[in-house]
């Protein structure tokens, strides 16, 4: 009976120690929202179209182009975006147009991934120029 019980206690901690990730649906698909926040400087805004890519450990996403205006100290959500799964979300790239001729102030994209109830933060912290940038962020 011991060692049941030590073997039952073994197995419990090595199944806590296991994540799973669970699909959105059995097509694979999940479903991703990104949250954008633009810091609360002086021009710190931005009219110019935003460009993120999501990158995994199963794959990346398409650069999908936001075209809002990302008003100063603002946080803002956008989706329901769906994609075939990336697995873990490792890095995002994230970019801005020079159309307008203004910078933009990032300070941070989460995105949340629904299946998995996962939340990535990619802290950016950094201005970027007025002319086109694309830039990259580590996510956590």
């Amino acid at each position: 009976m011991k060692i049941r019980s030590v073997l039952l206690c073994a197995a419990l901690a090595v199944l806590g120690t296991l994540t799973t990730v669970v699909p959105a649906s059995a097509d694979g698909i999940s479903t991703y929202y990104l949250t954008f926040r633009t810091g609360n400087l002086p021009n710190a805004d931005t009219e110019d179209a935003v460009r993120v890519t999501m990158f995994g450990t199963e794959g990346k996403s398409d650069p999908m182009q936001i075209d809002r205006d990302f008003r100063r100290g603002e946080t803002w959500t956008s989706g329901p975006h769906k994609h075939p799964s990336f697995g873990t979300i490792g890095y995002i790239s994230l970019g801005k147009g020079g159309r307008e001729s203004d910078a933009w102030y990032s300070e941070y994209v989460d995105i949340h991934e629904e299946a998995t109830g996962r939340v990535y933060h990619c802290a950016v912290n950094e201005w970027f120029p007025q002319e086109s940038l694309t830039r990259f962020y580590a996510c956590v």
